[in-house]
């Protein structure tokens, strides 16, 4: 059975999906942007945003059950590629030992306007 994972501090979709779902330990999310959760704005600042995305990812993995340990692939979709630098000191903070990373694969995407990432993941948690 599918469990959907939608916590209340996280920004909820446009459409009728959850933030991540949860089915015999396998953890996927939905496309997690920046979206500043108390304004319902991308902040204008990509540093923010880029660090909101990741708070909101953080919110998610908790509210599922999980951790930044159990996450086995991320991929990032961004605006403009060049904005890759503004993920890797937060990669780096969250995953330090270079023998024990998720992978990870960026894209060009057309994001919603004002949007500059969105990111998806896979985890596994145990069941």
């Amino acid at each position: 059975m599918i469990n959907s994972v939608d916590p209340p501090d996280v920004p909820r979709h446009r459409n009728p999906i959850p933030a991540a779902a949860i089915h015999r330990g396998i953890l996927a999310s939905s496309a997690i942007s920046g979206l500043d959760p108390s304004t319902g704005t991308y902040p204008g600042e990509k540093a923010v945003q880029v660090e909101t995305a990741f708070r909101n990812m953080q919110s998610i993995l908790e509210a599922a059950g999980a951790n930044w340990q159990d996450v086995i692939k991320m991929d990032l979709y961004f605006r403009d590629k060049a904005d890759r630098k503004l993920v890797n000191p937060h990669w780096l903070e969250i995953y330090p030992d270079e023998s024990a990373r998720p992978a990870r694969h960026a894209h060009v995407a057309d994001l919603p306007d004002g949007c500059c990432l969105q990111i998806t993941f896979l985890a596994v948690m145990e069941d």
